[in-house]
């Protein structure tokens, strides 16, 4: 079912909830997300980064994604997420993304400015909404690994906002891309401070292996969308390992491919119900 980003979002910060947006890297992950969303009614954000794209095949995963879209019973975006190359982009855009995200946070601040302005410009005339993050959250996102580069500073998050007019902003509050190495810290202050001088949705990235606690908080301070990759990664892993240790000369890839959909959509139902978007399709 088809929707707005951005009106999922503002409406997700009105009733206090965040809109769970989970990444997909083959058919097996796609469809236990979808399954978890109709299972507990709840919209979500289907999202794909450059490097799945390119492993599933471009036209491939726009295909997935726009067909998931078409039949799903709950709202569901399709979302370009932490795009590099802004060709593919703009490519998504005109494919028939409903979102995307231009990744330019470890550019100078006038270059990210000018980078998304661009693909601002380029979306909105095709009735496509924007995504952009000022201050980068570290870790391993996509194919690339980088430090984290501290917190977002939010004066410059309001600047960022007001020059860009993008339709969600993503922060660097203490989250990491990828597993993390040590204790979740999140900047529940930074967070305040941002939702009530900023209209614009905030969005928590590198939100896998959070404690959902911090992550229920996050929401009551402001955020409106929250990012999950690596734990439905792992799940999907740990699924097909230990079904080929019960099936050592198993070969079926429907049903090994089963337990990793199902490990999926467990994983993506105890997100919905942490991020408290279980019955929001139905509001």
């Amino acid at each position: 079912m088809k929707t707005s980003f951005k009106k999922e979002l503002l409406k997700a910060r009105e009733l206090g909830y965040a809109v769970p947006a989970f990444n997909w890297d083959n058919l097996e992950m796609l469809k236990g997300i979808i399954e978890a969303a109709e299972n507990l009614q709840a919209p979500v954000i289907l999202m794909v980064t450059e490097s799945a794209a390119k492993y599933m095949g471009v036209d491939y995963a726009i295909a997935q994604g726009l067909s998931a879209v078409s039949q799903a019973k709950v709202p569901v975006i399709l979302h370009w997420d932490h795009g590099f190359d802004k060709n593919l982009i703009k490519y998504a855009i005109d494919a028939g993304f409903d979102s995307v995200m231009l990744d330019a946070s470890q550019q100078p601040f006038h270059l990210n400015v000018a980078e998304t302005q661009e693909i601002v410009a380029y979306a909105r005339a095709k009735g496509v909404e924007v995504e952009s993050e000022i201050g980068h959250v570290g870790g391993k996102e996509d194919d690339r690994n980088s430090n984290n580069g501290g917190y977002t500073d939010p004066h410059e998050a309001r600047q960022f906002n007001n020059l860009t007019q993008v339709d969600a902003l993503a922060i660097a509050v203490g989250t990491a891309h990828g597993l993390y190495k040590g204790k979740v810290n999140l900047q529940f202050h930074l967070i305040e401070e941002m939702a009530q001088t900023i209209d614009t949705p905030l969005v928590l990235h590198g939100s896998s292996d959070v404690p959902h606690e911090q992550l229920s908080q996050a929401i009551a301070k402001g955020i409106a969308k929250i990012n999950i990759g690596t734990d439905l990664k792992v799940a999907y892993a740990d699924a097909i390992k230990n079904w080929f240790q019960n099936n050592p000369d198993g070969f079926d890839a429907r049903k090994f491919g089963r337990s990793g959909i199902d490990a999926v959509r467990t994983v993506a139902e105890a997100k919905i119900k942490a991020f408290n978007a279980a019955g929001k399709a139905l509001e």
